[in-house]
């Protein structure tokens, strides 16, 4: 299967579309595949901040070079079982593009935020309201303590000091 089939597959298993003509399907199928990424799944596209979180070039190209497979994909168990981890953690915010943005830039923040010299939750949330201020305070609060109360991301967020 190729990435770009791949990709569908999963946003498919989401109940998501899979069109890139949307500005905003392309951020959401961004946020996705980087969340997927940190279930373990066999998504090899490298990722670096940008304007919007999380972003991959690697994935935009493949999106846009690959040719779409018209053959129908199917998840194996264990792809299966991260499509749900991913929808049972995300909830709604799964259907909305701008919670989506804000959940997967503080999980790429915890783990990498030290790279920017972001070491503290106090220093996350500084570097959001600079860089997104679209986001309320209350907004990136909600989204840190969704992340918190997670037992998968939850470990994450303990290891940023406050």
């Amino acid at each position: 299967m190729n990435g770009r089939a791949k990709v569908k597959a999963y946003l498919n298993a989401l109940g998501l579309p899979s069109d890139i003509g949307s500005f905003l399907n392309r951020i959401t199928i961004q946020k996705l595949v980087y969340l997927l990424r940190e279930y373990d799944q066999e998504l090899k596209f490298g990722y670096y901040w940008y304007i919007h979180g999380p972003y991959s070039t690697q994935l935009t190209r493949v999106l846009f070079d690959e040719e779409d497979s018209t053959s129908p994909q199917d998840l194996n168990k264990f792809e299966l079982r991260a499509v749900n981890e991913v929808r049972n953690f995300l909830t709604d915010d799964l259907y909305k593009v701008d919670s989506l943005e804000l959940i997967v830039s503080l999980i790429y923040l915890m783990k990498h935020g030290r790279e920017r010299d972001l070491n503290t939750k106090k220093d996350m949330i500084e570097f959001l309201q600079t860089e997104k201020p679209q986001f309320s305070l209350d907004e990136i609060e909600r989204a840190w303590e969704k992340i918190d109360d997670h037992p998968k991301w939850g470990e994450y967020a303990k290891h940023v000091g406050g």
